[in-house]
């Protein structure tokens, strides 16, 4: 029997990519049967703000990718993010103590109902460890025996205005959204191994609207934030910097850019088209708004209290992740070890996405297939599905209250 086809949509800042593959969830692996790809139109850091030129991308996207989308899961980034850790407790009722499938869904559908803030929806629970009748540890409580479980969780929200416009520009695309993923748990499904989770691993999706992270202690995720900065911002800087337009900046950046200015000849010169520049200037651009980054996360792992658990080190990936000299800036910055990651146990027409700025696109289709398939709904995160969301939607703007699934 043939495995089903899932698809996934990137909606990225800078490009829209649209993935159709077949995955293996019990080996990990994914065949990628079409991707296409679009410019990105009618985004700014990751929300939308024209809805009619977003839909005309993934329109593009989808038209590329050369298969009908029936429905796919969506990613969801952007300064809108927030999250939270949280924990729920049920009691067990069924008669041999059993815990079900059913039984994690109302544990999941509970963590869901936290209160996330005005204008705020949740958009998914990721599930981190369960504890059973006060033991510690269950990652899997299904076929497990307790009358007292509880579920320790990471809550994201989203602002249900970002939400319901990156929603209902999917559907005018001609798409119905099957769920929506944060990017970079979607970019972690596709580049972190096992072992990375469990050493303690910062994952830094360097986008072209924002920077998202995403930390991993003990095999659970623990931390996620979103920096309002990405890849644009550097090339605006550079743009501004050499007077050239924003189009021209990012070629030289792409060409010649470097973070470590230290190691450029101060009087080198660099040519494009007719004219030349000074290579330690353009490094001292990048640099200074790549150090600014990398300090808004460092920032933000010390609010979280998660300095020093980071054995893993530091993970990048996304199309920023590729400028030249910033694994050794992350590495003097965080005091750890750090390296670039793109997808990986990919098969297929794959090639082309082992890259770092597929790597949401791929870990999409990850989530797609695990959230359908029973044996893994209970190991990882919960997507939410559209119907849900439009649902809590209208209940903020029914005047009914919200109704959290």
């Amino acid at each position: 029997m043939a495995q089903p086809l899932f698809f996934g949509i990137d909606v990225g800042t800078t490009k829209i990519v649209a993935v159709a593959g077949r995955v293996d969830t019990r080996r990990g692996t994914v065949s990628v049967i079409e991707v296409g790809e679009a410019p990105s139109r009618g985004l700014k850091r990751g929300v939308i703000v024209d809805r009619d030129l977003a839909a005309e991308a993934i329109s593009e996207a989808v038209r590329e990718c050369g298969l009908r989308f029936g429905s796919a899961v969506v990613g969801i980034a952007g300064g809108h993010i927030s999250s939270t850790n949280t924990e729920v407790t049920l009691l067990n009722r069924g008669r041999n103590l059993q815990i079900t499938e059913r039984f994690v869904a109302k544990l999941k559908a509970e963590a869901g109902r936290i209160e996330p803030g005005r204008d705020m929806e949740v958009v998914q629970v990721v599930p981190k460890v369960f504890v059973l009748d006060g033991a510690e540890g269950a990652r899997n409580p299904v076929g497990l025996a307790a009358r007292k479980v509880t579920m320790r969780a990471h809550v994201v929200s989203g602002a249900v205005a970002s939400v319901q416009n990156l929603l209902h520009a999917v559907r005018d695309a001609g798409v119905k959204p099957q769920g929506v993923v944060l990017e970079p748990l979607a970019s972690a499904r596709a580049c972190l191994t096992d072992r990375d989770r469990e050493r303690g691993t910062l994952l830094l999706d360097i986008g072209g609207g924002t920077t998202d992270l995403a930390v991993f202690v003990g095999g659970n995720l623990v931390h996620t934030d979103v920096v309002p900065l990405g890849g644009e911002s550097l090339t605006a800087d550079l743009a501004y910097g050499l007077k050239v337009p924003f189009e021209d900046a990012e070629s030289i950046k792409l060409r010649y850019g470097s973070v470590l200015s230290g190691d450029i000849d101060p009087v080198a010169a660099v040519r494009y088209g007719d004219r030349h520049y000074n290579a330690s200037y353009i490094a001292q651009i990048l640099e200074y708004r790549a150090r600014e980054i990398l300090d808004f996360a460092r920032d933000s792992l010390a609010r979280a209290a998660l300095t020093g658990r980071l054995t893993g080190g530091v993970v990048l990936t996304g199309g920023g992740s590729k400028l030249d000299g910033l694994v050794e800036l992350s590495e003097e910055f965080f005091g750890l070890g750090a390296r670039t990651a793109a997808p990986t146990l990919l098969h297929g027409k794959s090639k082309p996405l082992k890259e770092p700025e597929y790597a949401t696109a791929v870990g999409l289709l990850h989530f797609a297939a695990e959230n359908n398939n029973p044996e893994s709904k209970s190991k990882g995160a919960s997507v939410f599905s559209f119907d849900s969301i439009v649902s809590a939607i209208k209940g903020w703007f029914g005047g009914g209250g919200t109704d959290h699934r």
